[in-house]
Order: C-alpha cells, then sequence, then structure tokens
C-alpha cells in the first residue's frame, strides 16, 4: 500500500496593508446672518457716528456770536454813570425808577431824550434835603440856568421840560450833593440836535 499524504494546504495570501485614513480637517465658522436692513425712512442704525455739522453752520454760529458780543461791549460802553454827567452831554432819560445809577449816553446828533444843561452842588445844608427844600433849591438853580442854555425861559417854553436828579441817602451820607439838570421833549418825543440855544 503507498501510503498517501494529502499535501500541506496552501498558505493563505498576505492581506494588503490598511492604509491610515487621512486626517479630517476642522469645518469653517459659521458667518453670522448680516442684520436686517433698516425700515426705510430717516433713520440712523444705531452705534453709527453722527455727521460732524458743516463748515457753513459752524461758520453761522460763530458769526451770531461775534454780533451779539460786539452789540454787548458797544451797549456797555455806551452806559455813563449817572452822576459824571456833564453840561451838554446827551443821554437817553432813566425810567421812573427811584434807584438811578446808569444812563445810556449818545452823541447829540443821534436820537436821545435829554441833553444835560446844570450840574450844581447843594450848599444848603449837610441834612439830606426834603422836597420843599429841593423845589426851592431847583427853582433857583437849574430853572435860571435854563432860560440861559435854550434861549427863553422855562415858564415860557412850549416845546422842553426839565428835569432832574440826585444823590439818594447813601450817597448824600458819602458826601455827593450832585444835582444834574436836564432838558426833554415836553411831548416825550426824541430829540435829534442840541438844545442849546435852540429858542434863541
Amino acid at each position: 500500500m503507498t501510503d498517501q499524504t494529502p499535501p500541506p494546504p496552501a498558505p493563505a495570501p498576505e492581506a494588503p496593508p490598511i492604509s491610515p485614513a487621512p486626517p479630517i480637517s476642522p469645518a469653517p465658522p459659521i458667518s453670522p446672518a448680516p442684520p436686517p436692513a433698516p425700515p426705510a425712512g430717516d433713520w440712523t442704525a444705531a452705534g453709527t457716528t453722527a455727521k460732524p455739522p458743516s463748515k457753513a453752520r459752524l461758520y453761522i454760529i460763530g458769526a451770531v456770536v461775534l454780533v451779539l458780543v460786539v452789540v454787548g461791549g458797544y451797549f456797555i460802553s455806551q452806559n455813563q454813570r449817572a452822576d459824571d454827567l456833564v453840561v451838554g452831554q446827551c443821554f437817553d432819560e432813566p425810567g421812573k425808577s427811584v434807584d438811578i445809577t446808569t444812563v445810556v449816553k449818545h452823541a447829540c446828533t443821534e436820537a436821545h431824550d435829554a441833553e444835560v444843561f446844570s450840574v450844581v452842588e447843594y450848599d444848603e445844608g449837610d441834612t439830606y434835603p426834603i422836597s420843599l427844600s429841593i423845589q426851592r433849591f431847583i427853582d433857583e438853580t437849574c430853572v435860571t440856568s435854563f432860560a440861559t442854555y435854550v434861549g427863553e425861559s422855562y415858564d415860557e417854553s412850549t416845546d422842553f421840560d426839565l428835569g432832574y436828579f440826585y444823590p439818594d441817602e447813601t450817597g448824600w451820607r458819602q458826601g455827593d450833593r450832585t444835582f444834574t439838570c436836564y432838558i426833554t421833549r415836553a411831548d416825550g418825543s426824541k430829540l435829534t440836535q442840541s438844545v442849546k440855544g435852540a429858542a434863541s
């Protein structure tokens, strides 16, 4: 008998090597959705910078401020202390206030209310005068000077009137005794020239 042994099995073919998987790239970031468009109309989106004012607007504002400064400076420069007025000076008559400290002066060729024609010192004692004493003093001084300045007596004048002011009690105690007499139009209208010699 022939001893027959089966042939050895054929070796199994080797499996091909497994390649590693390619690396995975990260996903790109998701962009936020754009904000919705603002509704039609004159709206400004929040967070935006306001448009700067135009140069023309700045020039206009600057011009207005300059005009106010100039006008204010003019009126301040035209103020005159009432007790510093001199004969021949023209000014706007102060209101009927008890306390008069300043008046607005003018050239006598400009429209104005009054013109100073006499400045006198009270010499009838140191006691603050009462109304009767003041009236007597005015009659003896300013009324007499009126005729010399205008060219006709106060009693005869129909065009002009006479006014005056004098220190209050505080000024009197400080030694001020000045009475300032001035001429106005009898009808209250403005003067436009000096009244000196007007009736001559």
